[in-house]
């Protein structure tokens, strides 16, 4: 079963205090947001200003904050202000999906839909025990019992039934493919104990019936598919899918473990090579590719040696020969180089240790590689 949020998806919960949307500018996110890693993206606001255009209490919504989290949640609080976490959006196949879960809760502020307050003394110590699995310690205190509050704030199931037939005329009205409602009600269709746990939301059948009802009702009211622009200054958004491999098992268990490792590390420092180094590019992450260009990061290992250094009894070598290839999205080579990762470590240390606490900066050698060489291949695809 998933943890906390993903039991709580399309739930608008009651935190409070966040701040105007951007692109990706850590100055426009509230302080209490900050130490979430809360980020802005210019595409979600579009869509969200969209559906609410001309709509009742639509001043009320003040804009959209991302937070990196990987369990599945969106919630709009009652300062007006929509949060969605990753998690949630990589599991949403485009612009359209992204337009109901958006317009779903929205739809709530539309409606101006009350908030029940869980009471059970059961259910709420349930409740804090999954906020504390799910997050473990990084929130303690007063921001832990911030998030059960918020969890114990939910929609009765005749706001949610409203909410998913709204949420389809707003989607028609603005020019998005309502059958994408029901491909997301899809997705969720096995997710253990996600419906019967959030008790606030209707049967999976049920919403089936709500949101099919709803796309025939307001049939005639779609109108042209819209044409969202990013902000006039924004770089060409770039997505590197990164992937780590080896033949033959050489460096076993280790290699696929500092690849983890690696990965985990990739986005931020690729997003901080492409400040430091002043690219031309603004990388986006995974849940961002859709409206992205595309490349994918082959990284081969051919050698994996861990051999003692010349005349220094105490010292090792860890030594990484690569393959490294950029391809763009039809998999034609753009570039490809032969590299060497070397790291020295005493004879008391764990190679172990060493090899996950290189990944870090493992990750930013291959950052800086993409960087340095996306002139390079972007002229290449431009001139295809």
């Amino acid at each position: 079963m998933r943890v906390l949020v993903s039991l709580l998806i399309f739930a608008s919960l009651a935190i409070s205090a966040v701040s105007t949307f951007g692109q990706n500018l850590s100055s426009n996110v509230p302080t209490d947001w900050q130490s979430w890693g809360a980020e802005t993206d210019w595409e979600l606001d579009a869509i969200a200003k969209l559906i609410l255009q001309g709509e009742p209490n639509a001043d009320k919504f003040k804009g959209v904050l991302v937070l990196p989290l990987k369990e599945a949640n969106a919630f709009i609080n009652s300062d007006g202000f929509l949060i969605i976490t990753e998690g949630l959006l990589e599991q949403l196949n485009g612009r359209d999906e992204v337009a109901f879960v958006i317009a779903h809760e929205v739809a709530h502020l539309i409606k101006d839909h009350p908030r029940n307050l869980e009471t059970n003394p059961s259910r709420l110590e349930r409740i804090r025990t999954e906020v504390e699995r799910g997050l473990g310690t990084s929130v303690v205190g007063t921001g832990l019992q911030l998030l059960v509050n918020a969890v114990a704030s939910y929609y009765s199931r005749e706001r949610e039934r409203e909410a998913d037939a709204e949420a389809v005329r707003l989607m028609a009205k603005a020019g998005f493919d309502t059958n994408s409602a029901k491909r997301v009600l899809e997705n969720w269709v096995g997710e253990k104990g996600f419906i019967s746990w959030f008790r606030s939301h209707p049967f999976i059948s049920e919403r089936f019936e709500i949101v099919d009802d709803a796309i025939r009702r307001w049939r005639s009211l779609t109108s042209s598919p819209p044409k969202l622009a990013p902000p006039p200054n924004l770089k060409p958004e770039v997505y590197v899918d990164l992937q780590m491999s080896t033949k033959n098992g050489l460096g076993g268990k280790l290699w696929q473990e500092f690849a983890k490792e690696v990965s985990k590390n990739f986005w931020s420092a690729i997003a901080e090579e492409s400040k430091r180094s002043s690219s031309n590019f603004q990388p986006v992450k995974r849940w961002q590719r859709h409206r992205a260009e595309i490349y994918l990061l082959q990284v081969d290992l051919k050698n994996w040696e861990i051999s003692p250094l010349p005349h220094l009894s105490d010292w090792f070598r860890w030594e990484l020969r690569l393959k490294l290839q950029l391809s763009g999205k039809a998999s034609e080579n753009l570039f490809t180089s032969e590299e060497r990762f070397v790291v020295t470590f005493g004879k008391g240390e764990q190679v172990e240790s060493v090899v996950i606490s290189s990944a870090q900066s493992f990750a930013r050698r291959l950052a800086k590689f993409v960087a340095q060489n996306y002139p390079k291949v972007a002229s290449i695809k431009r001139n295809q």
